[in-house]
């Protein structure tokens, strides 16, 4: 199984090295200035935005910055965001055919940066200057092993969100403020959280809320932490409120129907992000803020739920960088960032007002006000193999195929393994 690994990811490693050295001189000198294009350049960038963002990233923002750029054309993309598309940007690299500029999820950017296949922007000239614009820990999703190999495009963050009702009847006049008193709610009034499933996007708000932690400070090692007591306790308290109908049964087969089960009385409480309210009609809007109430995910240790989001990265393929790096500071100055949060993406230049728009979209407050204590994923580049490993176990304990301490012990050696290599 290891020689065929090493045959399929060896010319990939090849590949990284090759151009990582044929590019270097570009960006070996900070704060170099890149030259100024005498042709017209064509850059071609491949995004995920949805319907209503590709209306004004295509037929607006694109224009405009073409307009204030008349020797840079921009080509978008559309792409789907699954993992076809992460493993089609990697293929792609092989044959030199990365797009210029890439879109990317904040979770994919250190794997990209660990082959050597996008740019570390942090030596581009006007890095320093500009990074100062950006909330802090969408701007650290970038760096990775010193570099920063993008700039924060949009972010986002899951929040609480609770049937008024459920709440009203509980006695409470505002959502509990700490993970104890939400589960002393659930358990007192026979409630259900609506967790969505294992995998760390869906549950390690919680691990972490009830003491766990995945990996220690360095993000190098998993024995002793995932497997510790404290962590130990974590899922044996989770493991409890799903044993007593706390968690949803249907979170071990994905049918949880979160958004149905919160509206429909299944559920007292959903962690979702902000397009739960941001795609919905402004009928259908008016009545959802009459039925839920939104609320930061508890904080404990500092922690409150996961970052999310998109970055924007130069591949090490473009053949128009100074072009690239033009449209990438571009994104993230005020007016594109403006445009785009009036449909519901949350900028990551903290200069762009957002408050005048809570009294138009009053879900946005809660999302910016998270954001403070949102945490960030193990910036590794083997992270997609360690969330898989982190949620085959946890399956295997929920379903009792394991024992809590059998689970975590397992998946900390795996995990431990995957980091030496």
């Amino acid at each position: 199984m290891a020689r065929i690994i090493i045959k399929v990811i060896f010319p990939f490693i090849m590949f990284a090295v090759m151009l990582g050295c044929s590019n270097s001189s570009i960006i070996n000198h900070k704060s170099k200035p890149l030259e100024i294009a005498e042709e017209k350049s064509e850059i071609v960038i491949w995004h995920t935005y949805n319907e209503e963002e590709t209306k004004v990233f295509e037929n607006v923002l694109i224009p405009l910055f073409e307009e204030e750029n008349p020797m840079i054309s921009v080509k978008p993309v559309r792409q789907s965001h699954n993992d076809q598309l992460k493993s089609a940007l990697i293929s792609r690299a092989s044959a030199n055919k990365q797009p210029d500029i890439i879109r990317m999820d904040i979770a994919w950017l250190p794997s990209f940066a660990e082959l050597k296949l996008i740019y570390p922007l942090s030596e581009f000239d006007g890095f320093d200057e500009m990074k100062s614009q950006f909330y802090e820990v969408p701007l650290q999703s970038n760096f990775y092993e010193g570099e920063y190999f993008g700039v924060p495009l949009n972010t986002n963050t899951k929040a609480a969100i609770y049937n008024k009702f459920f709440l009203e009847a509980a006695g409470y006049d505002s959502p509990p403020s700490t993970i104890i008193e939400l589960q002393q709610m659930v358990e007192n009034n026979n409630y259900v959280i609506g967790m969505g499933g294992v995998s760390t996007w869906e549950s390690l708000a919680y691990f972490h809320a009830c003491g766990g932690e995945l990996l220690d400070g360095q993000h190098k090692q998993a024995t002793g932490f995932l497997d510790g007591e404290s962590s130990i306790e974590a899922v044996k308290t989770l493991l409890a409120m799903y044993d007593d109908g706390h968690l949803p049964k249907g979170m071990l087969t994905g049918d949880t129907l979160t958004w149905e089960g919160l509206l429909d009385g299944r559920y007292a409480m959903i962690d979702e992000g902000h397009w739960f309210y941001s795609i919905r009609s402004p009928e259908s809007l008016s009545n959802l803020y009459k039925t839920t109430v939104l609320a930061p995910f508890p904080v404990t240790n500092g922690r409150g739920s996961i970052l999310g989001g998109e970055n924007l990265v130069i591949s090490k393929g473009t053949k128009h960088l100074d072009a690239s790096w033009t449209f990438v500071k571009w994104m993230t100055t005020e007016t594109p960032q403006r445009m785009l949060l009036e449909t519901g993406l949350i900028p990551t230049n903290k200069h762009v007002e957002v408050e005048d728009l809570y009294k138009l979209h009053p879900y946005l407050q809660a999302y910016v006000e998270s954001l403070e204590h949102a945490f960030l994923r193990p910036p590794i580049a083997e992270w997609s193999k360690v969330d898989e490993i982190y949620t085959r176990y946890m399956k295997q304990i929920f379903s009792k195929s394991m024992t809590v301490e059998e689970g975590l012990h397992q998946a900390a050696i795996e995990i431990d393994k995957l980091l030496e290599e």
